[in-house]
């Protein structure tokens, strides 16, 4: 797969969201959501500088990586299941 192919897949991120937050504030909560992601990813390169003071670089990617994909599982078991519920047409 080549990198250009994984962007269209980012487009899709912000979808899980639609059925967090009620439909007047739907606009605001997305905002806020993807906002604290950008705050935190911007971290990461920062981190992973220290922590390869302390261990191969290769491992502190690693273990970013790891706990990045930990915590998309765990959004994504956490998102409420909206299958056969009437939605809020507001």
């Amino acid at each position: 797969m080549s990198v250009l192919g994984t962007g269209g897949y980012l487009a899709m991120v912000i979808v899980g969201s639609y059925g967090l937050f009620p439909t007047r504030i739907r606009g605001s909560g997305q905002g806020f959501c993807y906002n604290i992601g950008r705050a935190l990813a911007a971290l990461f390169p920062l981190l992973i500088g220290l922590l390869s003071q302390k261990v191969p670089l290769s491992v502190g990617i690693g273990a970013f990586a790891a706990v990045s994909y930990g915590v998309v599982i765990l959004a994504a078991l956490s998102l409420p299941e909206t299958r056969g519920k009437q939605l809020d047409a507001q």
